[in-house]
């Protein structure tokens, strides 16, 4: 058994012990509001931002509960990431990847409760690639925190734009001007199995789907122009009250993109995340998450494409007080896998039920 597999057996087994110490430790009211998941926020929606991962499906960090039946729910969720990536394959420079620009993601996700146990729901992304602004302050907090972007950073200059892939002496991107378009809208539903308040020892379970369509310009490079489609299981349960532990995987189905087609890329790819989010009061609440994919690419000997992508996420959630069906969220994204995902990303979003 690898690496990858060994860590999710191991993780779902403390999840499981977890669960069976806690059984009915703590009461609910009969009064749904009162439920501990009417206030807990749930995992940071962040999607890998690389940009050689903008073509494809991916199905961000969700919750297993699902929106009431009859009602709707809408997350207008904002993302910057900057990237800075120097890599070529050693001594014959076969792969060359240079990237050193910023992506900025707008999501509105319109979500219904079809049936008591069923949701349906749209994304439509709106995705821009550009110089960007946050260079000199991006450096300075990897200095704060003895992370700085290695060689990289100091080879490209500030507030530059460039993203190219050459591939055997022939270049399949070369861009020097900044790129923006409306993304690949995703439609998704989500069907929840299990409810932990009927059974209280086990968790929260629901399984999901998600189809994405060619809907954007294949020119932006902010979309394959293909249909991709991905599934994937959400588990979370509450303890003691206060303490949410969220897991999910999934496995998206991917079309090569027209732009890569001299490349060799698999036909799947694979995530997965872990968000622990403890309350501190009635309405605020901090959240932790570890999250990542496998990568499509071919062996290049180069970080950006050989290395599985993973990413390390801190913030926190709050829900207003005058209104209690509208919440706010900001998050911080450092990755973990040296370029295979984002420098540095901030997250945030403002969701409605209603």
């Amino acid at each position: 058994m690898d690496m990858r597999k060994t860590t999710i057996v191991f993780l779902f087994l403390i999840f499981m012990g977890l669960t069976c110490v806690s059984g009915r430790a703590f009461a609910y009211d009969e009064d749904e509001d009162s439920y501990p998941y009417m206030r807990s926020g749930g995992p940071i929606p962040v999607r890998n931002q690389m940009p050689l991962y903008l073509f494809y499906l991916q199905m961000a960090p969700d919750r297993a509960s699902v929106v009431k039946k009859g009602e709707f729910l809408t997350n207008a969720d904002y993302t910057v990431s900057n990237i800075t990536v120097s890599a070529f394959t050693p001594a014959t420079s076969f792969y060359d990847v240079q990237i050193d620009l910023e992506v900025q993601r707008l999501t509105l996700d319109l979500r219904y409760g079809l049936y008591d146990n069923l949701e349906i729901g749209l994304e439509i992304p709106y995705i821009g690639m550009c110089s960007g602004y946050m260079d000199n302050f991006i450096e300075g907090f990897e200095d704060g925190i003895a992370a700085r972007t290695p060689r990289s950073r100091e080879r490209q200059g500030s507030y530059e734009f460039d993203y190219s892939l050459r591939y055997n002496g022939t270049y399949l991107i070369r861009e020097k001007t900044s790129k923006k378009g409306l993304g690949e809208i995703m439609f998704n539903a989500k069907y929840q199995l299990l409810r932990e308040e009927w059974y209280g020892i086990w968790p929260n379970v629901s399984l999901r789907s998600s189809v994405k369509f060619p809907t954007s310009d294949k020119k932006d490079l902010i979309g394959s122009d293909e249909f991709d489609y991905g599934f994937g299981i959400l588990m979370d349960k509450c303890f003691f009250d206060r303490f949410f532990i969220y897991l999910g995987g999934s496995a998206v189905f991917i079309e090569k993109p027209g732009v890569l087609s001299a490349l060799d890329i698999g036909d799947k790819i694979y995530s997965y995340m872990l968000t622990l989010e403890y309350l501190l009061t009635e309405n605020f609440s901090l959240v932790t998450q570890v999250s990542g994919n496998t990568t499509p690419y071919p062996e290049s000997d180069t970080n950006p494409l050989d290395n599985d992508a993973h990413e390390w996420a801190l913030g926190f959630n709050y829900k207003l007080k005058e209104k209690s069906d509208v919440s706010w969220s900001f998050a911080v994204v450092e990755n973990i896998s040296a370029a295979s995902s984002p420098d540095v990303s901030f997250n945030t979003g403002l969701n409605w039920e209603f």
